[in-house]
């Protein structure tokens, strides 16, 4: 073959070629549908990122305070003799249930009951003699000063009675509301005064039960806030219960603030003076809360990928507390944001982003 020849065949490969290559490259840069027709937007699908997101949810911060507490009785008091005397009976024993105003002890009373007598008698005869008066008094036979000195005669005697009486109920010690009593601390036959203790009585249907909160928590206390205590004694079980009272100030030594909260003991299972285990749940301030998965780490700390219009966006954020399954961050997120939880792997700033359907995700999962 002749020079001439070749060069000529070299031309007409070259010129094909180049005809080719405008033909197919714009082909391969659109893209076809799949009728074969080119597809502007094809390039720009296949470049964004295919991920799976969760919307950022605004959860308070819940935070359970535990501390021991002590129980006290609803109500509580030492019994004492109101007068001094002969104990003559004890009519309660160790345990006992009783209602107000029930007998529980009596001491020597016949020199109490012999005045009552006499200041009947004395009743009776200042009575009959007022009666006379006001009978004689329209005839003239009484003069109006005598009948005002025997109406206040009366009067005196009528006080002297209800002394004597008040005296008599003296000797007589009794429940002052509906209780338990103590051990019997008395015997009969015994000499007593004012200032003899004689038994405890406790309304035990309250439990009161006080304990300390830490300064830093006493802004989420408030009465009415619910509680839940355990003790040794009750074998582990929970009771429930509500606060009641609050100190006014924090202590200034152990920087605590008391609180009371009252239980119920329908079932008599809790005494005072037992020890318990206080559980205060408190809600705090309210936080971003993302998933797990969706938190990052680098050399300067934890951070998420948001997407916002359609693009990838770094987000630093402050582990605040974790859940089960949620993290607690404080972090410029706002609730309803989108942050990635699959796909993190191809994150960059700025980057281009497809959000899948979730379970379109679960099922590519299954398929694994």
């Amino acid at each position: 073959m002749s020079l001439v020849k070749q060069l000529i065949i070299l031309v007409i490969v070259a010129a094909g070629g180049v005809a080719l290559w405008y033909t197919d490259v714009p082909a391969l840069l659109v893209g076809s549908d799949s009728a074969g027709r080119p597809d502007a937007g094809g390039a720009s699908r296949k470049s964004a990122a295919p991920v799976v997101t969760k919307s950022v949810e605004l959860v308070s911060e819940a935070t359970v305070v535990q501390a021991p507490g002590t129980g006290i009785a609803v109500k509580s008091v030492t019994l004492f003799p109101e007068s001094e005397g002969r104990v003559t009976e004890i009519l309660f024993s160790a345990g006992s249930k009783v209602e107000k105003g029930a007998p529980l002890l009596r001491l020597d009373d016949r020199a109490e009951q012999l005045g009552v007598q006499l200041a009947r008698v004395h009743v009776t005869e200042a009575r009959r003699k007022l009666d006379r008066m006001r009978k004689l008094a329209p005839r003239g036979n009484v003069a109006r000063s005598e009948l005002e000195l025997a109406e206040t005669a009366l009067a005196a005697v009528r006080i002297e009675l209800a002394q004597r009486e008040h005296a008599l109920n003296e000797r007589t010690l009794v429940a002052p509301f509906a209780g338990v009593t103590g051990i019997p601390q008395v015997d009969p036959g015994e000499r007593v005064s004012d200032t003899t203790p004689v038994t405890t009585l406790d309304d035990r249907s309250t439990i009161l039960v006080d304990f300390e909160v830490p300064e830093a928590y006493a802004r989420g206390v408030g009465p009415g806030a619910a509680i839940d205590i355990t003790a040794w004694a009750a074998g582990q079980r929970r009771f429930t219960g509500k606060v009641e009272a609050i100190a006014s100030q924090v202590d200034a030594v152990t920087r605590t603030l008391r609180v009371r909260a009252a239980v119920s003991n329908k079932e008599d299972l809790l005494r005072p003076g037992m020890s318990f285990v206080v559980r205060l749940p408190l809600q705090g301030d309210r936080y971003p809360s993302v998933p797990s998965v969706a938190v990052l780490w680098d050399r300067q700390g934890a951070y998420v990928w948001r997407v916002r219009n359609g693009k990838a966006q770094q987000v630093r954020v402050r582990i605040r507390k974790r859940t089960e399954d949620a993290v607690l961050v404080e972090a410029p997120l706002v609730e309803g944001d989108a942050v990635v939880v699959e796909g993190v792997q191809r994150m960059r700033k700025g980057k281009a982003v497809r959000v899948l359907p979730e379970e379109t995700a679960m099922e590519r999962r299954i398929r694994g």
